[in-house]
């Protein structure tokens, strides 16, 4: 019943549009190139519905021939696929070898036959990236996903990262943890973060987090950075008049990591502000077991201004007792029995580190410094520093990252930025 209703209605339209084409006579006008042709209103309707009917009769025609069977087939798919995939390692295996542009090309072939597929929008957007390219449409377009929304957070982390823009990279990782609480990658990021903002207090709870996250990251570095965010937070309550805090916070960062010398060094002037330094000597002793360093044997030497040179010979060589073979303790010995004239034993403890291929430029200056005290030799003396200028560097504070050499430690690299990569080290 519908559908001879339809059919009523559509011979009822017919009809009318018949007569008002028959009422309202006129040529249609087609004009190209200076060719004319020109037919009744009537003509031109025929046609049209003729063309029409052409065209329908191709479709029902191809259906029966089932001529799209040949781009629909299960082994044409596979092949196409097949392809694709050769494609797609192509360009992961120039990406691979740092050839980008390679890898673009590669990759637009795979996205030819396979669309909009993430996997290769992917390669191609990371690909972009290292190209360097102001725009990265394939990035903007996997934004639009929600499949690849951690994905492309961390390609825009990382070049916040590369750009040091600490500041807008936080609240990005903060974005990504809501996703990811857990991620140790993600909780370290933000520490670090944090600590490039001086934002000591929130680098604490986030190490906290961290601690919490078994294997997260290694147990030695978690108590590395606790004892640097210790130090650090000790020096701010330092600032504020806060002296018990920084003291306490002091002793934790040793707790946590005995060889950190800055700590050592801060924790035993703050005894020596207090006029005890028999607890400062306690300090460095201890420090000096694990790391001893030019800046703890210079504070250590000069504790007691009053005392004679001999009687600082015999502390120095007590604490060097602590550590003997280190390069710093054989040259506090011998600095010290210079200044108390001692000159056999500051001669023993330099030629020490000359028979076991330990000296250095400082070896070397403090022999050319004993040969002008003892005999007023300069002639040896003179010798003694040509020799200091071919030997080795001496032990000093440097970047691990950038090999910058600052006078002392500071939690970020002046030169780079990194975070805690200064230590005392052979360059």
């Amino acid at each position: 019943m519908i559908r001879l209703t339809f059919y009523i209605i559509l011979a009822i339209m017919i009809a009318l549009g018949a007569a008002w084409i028959s009422s309202n006579p006129g040529e249609v006008f087609i004009s190209w190139q200076g060719w004319e042709i020109r037919f009744t209103l009537a003509v031109f309707v025929l046609l049209a519905i003729l063309y029409t009917a052409f065209i329908l009769a191709v479709i029902r025609l191809l259906k029966w021939l089932n001529f799209t069977r040949y781009f629909t087939s299960p082994e044409r798919l596979a092949a196409k696929r097949t392809k694709a995939g050769q494609d797609l390692d192509r360009a992961w295996s120039s990406y691979a070898l740092e050839d980008y542009a390679d890898a673009v090309k590669f990759g637009l072939r795979a996205k030819a036959k396979l669309g909009e597929d993430h996997n290769v929008l992917r390669l191609l957007a990371s690909a972009t990236r290292m190209l360097g390219e102001d725009k990265n449409p394939y990035l903007d377009t996997l934004k639009k996903s929600n499949l690849s929304t951690t994905w492309v957070d961390k390609q825009e982390l990382d070049d916040l990262i590369s750009q040091k823009s600490w500041s807008r990279a936080k609240p990005l990782i903060e974005r990504m943890l809501l996703q990811h609480p857990k991620n140790g990658k993600l909780l370290e990021l933000n520490f670090i973060c944090n600590t490039h903002l001086n934002q000591w207090q929130n680098a604490k709870s986030v190490l906290e987090d961290l601690s919490k996250n078994n294997g997260s990251i290694d147990p030695k570095r978690l108590k590395r950075y606790s004892a640097v965010i210790d130090y650090c937070l000790a020096l701010e309550a330092k600032a504020a008049g806060q002296k018990s805090e920084s003291h306490n916070l002091l002793k934790a960062a040793l707790k946590n990591d005995p060889t950190f010398s800055a700590a050592a060094m801060a924790y035993a002037r703050g005894y020596i502000e207090q006029n005890d330094k028999k607890s400062a000597e306690k300090v460095v002793f201890q420090a000096w077991k694990h790391s001893p360093t030019n800046e703890l044997g210079e504070l250590f030497s000069e504790l007691y201004p009053i005392e004679s040179a001999s009687e600082t010979y015999r502390r120095v060589k007590r604490l060097v007792e602590e550590n003997p073979s280190k390069p710093e303790s054989r040259h506090l010995l011998a600095e010290s029995a210079i200044n108390a004239q001692k000159w056999p034993e500051a001669r023993q403890a330099l030629n020490d580190l000359i028979n076991n291929k330990r000296a250095s430029k400082k070896t070397y200056h403090l022999l050319a410094l004993m040969e002008r005290r003892q005999k007023n030799d300069l002639k040896a003396s003179e010798e003694f520093i040509v020799k200091a200028e071919k030997a080795e560097m001496d032990t000093t504070w440097s970047c691990t990252t950038c090999s910058a050499m600052p006078a002392h430690y500071t939690p970020h690299c002046a030169n780079c930025g990194d975070f805690d990569t200064i230590r005392w080290s052979n360059v």
